[in-house]
């Protein structure tokens, strides 16, 4: 994540304590008595408003009856572990579905996705993702996408969106369908284009949380080929360095083609770029004859830093410190 998300408190919440509590306190204490015996007022409600949910969870509490008093166990423990995304992203383990009794995969999986799909939008479920979404977005003061930041975010006024990315799979980790930790609003091409079912932590990798408070430092470096023509760059030509904690940031390249995207924003645009800075050189020149381009290339990276998360700012700074570099440009513009 090129940003972090400033988490926040929202009603929306509530329907994972729900499901804590549907399959911690009623599915895995599955006895003779009837399963809607088990259910706080809270889930109660859902439970009687619709039948589909009903049944499905009926049928559930039948299955988990055979449970041995350690499968049991097993499974409400994989249940908080699960949803301890931080500690996951940090490289605690998981508790995989193959680990689990059948019923886990076969049965309890099914309804959990259902959860996300169907009963978020429903009237009774405290919350919508509408209204969270626009909460979470002002809070953070997001304008672009924070997995990437290149592409433009709906404003907190829209009538639309951005889709919510399960940051966790929740084919691989049902028990976290409805954890909004886990639940994050990310562009299209971060989500559908390049992430898409890709677990960020699997075989041990270590990923950013993106809700996690504290400090947050990508530094990002650009190498030009010295040998070419900065006009008609390949992308062999141009290396984005991206560094800090670096298992982290090999996961972050790896979910969203994160290097190679950057290289393709930049190359085409450097040309452009170049003649808007001359512009703006021959204009303050007039009333500062001793002005270098250098000097406004300082400038520049000086403004930028101040919102540099506006306009791929992020990246002017790094092509700027790089094209300092090249005497052959510095000559020409001087």
């Amino acid at each position: 994540m090129l940003r972090l998300y400033k988490p926040i408190t929202h009603d929306i919440f509530k329907l994972h304590v729900m499901l804590e509590h549907l399959v911690c306190s009623v599915w895995c204490e599955a006895c003779d008595d009837a399963c809607e015996t088990k259910l706080n007022a809270e889930f109660k409600t859902l439970y009687d408003s619709y039948a589909w949910l009903k049944k499905e969870v009926d049928a559930i509490y039948d299955k988990c009856k055979p449970l041995t008093a350690d499968e049991r166990k097993a499974i409400k423990e994989a249940f908080v572990t699960n949803n301890k995304i931080e500690e996951l992203c940090n490289g605690s383990k998981p508790v995989y579905l193959d680990d689990l009794p059948a019923q886990v995969k076969d049965d309890i999986k099914p309804l959990l996705v259902d959860f996300y799909e169907t009963l978020l939008e429903k009237a009774k479920v405290p919350g919508t993702k509408k209204d969270y979404y626009e909460r979470l977005i002002k809070e953070s003061d997001f304008q672009y996408c924070p997995g990437c930041g290149l592409i433009d975010f709906e404003h907190e006024d829209s009538k639309y969106r951005e889709a919510f990315d399960h940051y966790l799979p929740k084919s691989e980790y049902p028990f976290a369908s409805v954890n909004f930790h886990n639940l994050v609003p990310l562009c299209y091409k971060c989500n559908s284009d390049r992430k898409k079912t890709k677990d960020p932590i699997e075989n041990d990798r270590k990923a950013f949380y993106p809700f996690a408070n504290g400090e947050h430092d990508i530094s990002i470096a650009m190498e030009i080929d010295p040998n070419k023509d900065v006009d008609n760059l390949e992308r062999d030509d141009l290396t984005i360095n991206l560094t800090g904690e670096a298992d982290k940031i090999e996961t972050w390249n790896w979910l969203f083609d994160i290097a190679e995207r950057y290289n393709d924003k930049v190359r085409p645009r450097i040309k452009t770029y170049l003649r808007e800075l001359k512009n703006r050189y021959r204009q303050q020149k007039k009333d500062n004859p001793a002005l270098t381009f250098v000097e406004i290339i300082d400038r520049e990276i000086e403004l930028y830093e101040d919102d540099k998360y506006s306009d791929w700012k992020f990246l002017k700074i790094p092509l700027l410190t790089e094209l300092k570099k090249r005497t052959d440009i510095m000559e020409v513009y001087d």
